[in-house]
């Protein structure tokens, strides 16, 4: 499932936590803007080590950072970094905005851009045999020990598309 994908901080945050930033290897290329890299950064300042894993697919160009044009979105208004995400997408051709907020997925899909949020990622890296279910359902329960936001109905969806995806294995 290779395709285009423009990463906001978050995702970008939440993989490193659990460990598999390499899960954004169904992306090819990977993209993503100075305002998300300075939002990572932040981190960096308060001692979160994601940051330094961050910095490494940047220097070793997994990562690449592009600018984005202005966005102007109707309210609710986003932050910066969702802005940057939604309006490189819509600018890169067949581009899914990795975005985790939910007025920002709203946003994205309204202007027609494909969205992924963590949990998906995760679960298009078992669809792909890239992770197993043990390791999909080990790394959701790992996102949510994290206060990862998810609906109880949601996080059950994603149980069993999880589980169907195992069984066309």
């Amino acid at each position: 499932m290779a395709a285009v994908a423009v990463v906001n901080a978050p995702p970008l945050i939440f993989l490193a936590r659990v460990g598999k930033l390499d899960a954004r290897g169904i992306f090819d290329p990977l993209l993503t803007t100075p305002l998300v890299i300075a939002e990572v950064e932040v981190g960096s300042a308060k001692g979160y080590r994601e940051a330094l894993a961050v910095r490494g697919i940047v220097s070793r160009r997994v990562l690449e950072v592009r600018e984005a044009p202005p966005l102007n979105l109707p309210p609710p208004v986003l932050d910066a970094g969702e802005q940057s995400v939604i309006s490189l997408a819509t600018k890169v051709a067949r581009a899914t905005a990795v975005i985790d907020d939910l007025a920002a997925i709203r946003a994205a899909k309204h202007l027609g851009v494909r969205v992924r949020s963590t949990p998906f990622v995760l679960l298009d890296n078992l669809a792909s045999g890239r992770i197993d279910l043990e390791e999909f359902r080990s790394l959701l329960d790992r996102l949510l020990a994290m206060d990862y936001r998810i609906s109880p109905s949601l996080f059950m969806e994603l149980v069993e598309l999880g589980d169907a995806a195992a069984a066309r294995q």
